[in-house]
């Protein structure tokens, strides 16, 4: 069965990521910030523009940087049934040209993946998300049934084996990272309003930040960063907690230059020994596709 999966894939809709390369295309733009000896700067230009639930990470020898679809063309709802719903990114080597890529779920329960990050966990490459039920409308994260998120095991282009992680209302935006030999998973606990921190097999809720939301998890050194937003005078703003130990966390504070820039959804990670970290600008309120 997988093989003839496989096989259709290779016959289905090519990576419809390629519209966030756009030129003409103005709207949701992602920047990015690095880190060098001088502090903190932002990219010139956009690198990509209509993506929207960024997540970030790598698939062993590539930079990926993953979306929600917020283009007009998401790929074929025929191939969707037939060979399982897409994730979509960028992929990068060199943080200036960007491949467009895509996988696809194999999940009996034809769930959805949406704010779906890839990344390694030991020796694996791997995918978490929250994965919803096809066909619903709105804002996902919004409704008030239970959310499970999930992690997946990458094969070629097959994002396979699907198993829950922890459940809870309004849970979304998973973001995993190793520290210190131990494993933390952040999450959206609400919506707009609070992020948490899940540890322990099973993984439970420990901690919660009220204030920011969509969080993401990097390791810089021997210290870990936690980046979410705030709104701040109608601006999504990023903000940065640290934490040496992972039990004590700096308060949230500011720390990239976005000079009145709009900037949602931070995901940051050290790339060839250099901090980085994208964000999106997106007009406050509008509800992101799949």
């Amino acid at each position: 069965m997988f093989l003839i999966l496989t096989l259709l894939a290779c016959l289905s809709d090519p990576p419809v990521a390629v519209h966030t390369m756009d030129p003409s295309a103005t709207d949701r733009p992602v920047w990015m910030f690095q880190r060098g000896t001088s502090g903190w700067t932002r990219s010139t230009d956009p690198v990509a523009h209509r993506m929207s639930s960024l997540g970030l990470g790598t698939d062993g020898t590539g930079l990926v940087l993953t979306a929600n679809c917020y283009w007009k063309i998401c790929g074929s709802v025929m191939w969707r049934h037939l060979v399982g719903p897409p994730v979509h990114g960028l992929r990068t080597t060199d943080l200036s040209s960007w491949t467009p890529v895509m996988w696809r779920l194999v999940d009996p329960q034809d769930r959805i993946p949406i704010d779906t990050e890839i990344g390694q966990r030991g020796e694996h490459t791997v995918a978490w998300y929250f994965g919803t039920q096809p066909g619903v409308e709105g804002d996902p994260a919004l409704h008030q049934t239970q959310h499970t998120l999930f992690q997946a095991q990458m094969e070629d282009d097959r994002l396979v084996d699907p198993k829950p992680l922890i459940v809870g209302s309004h849970l979304a935006d998973p973001s995993y990272v190793r520290f210190q030999g131990a494993d933390f998973l952040f999450m959206t606990t609400m919506p707009g309003g609070a992020v948490g921190l899940a540890r322990g097999d099973p993984l439970q809720l420990v901690r919660e930040w009220r204030g920011v939301s969509v969080p993401h998890a990097m390791v810089v050194g021997k210290e870990l960063w936690l980046w979410a937003h705030q709104i701040i005078d109608g601006l999504h703003v990023p903000v940065r907690s640290v934490t040496r130990d992972g039990e004590s966390w700096s308060d949230f504070s500011r720390v990239l230059p976005t000079q009145g820039l709009d900037c949602a959804n931070p995901v940051g990670i050290v790339w060839k020994e250099t901090p980085v970290v994208f964000c999106v600008s997106e007009p406050l309120g509008e509800k992101p596709g799949q």
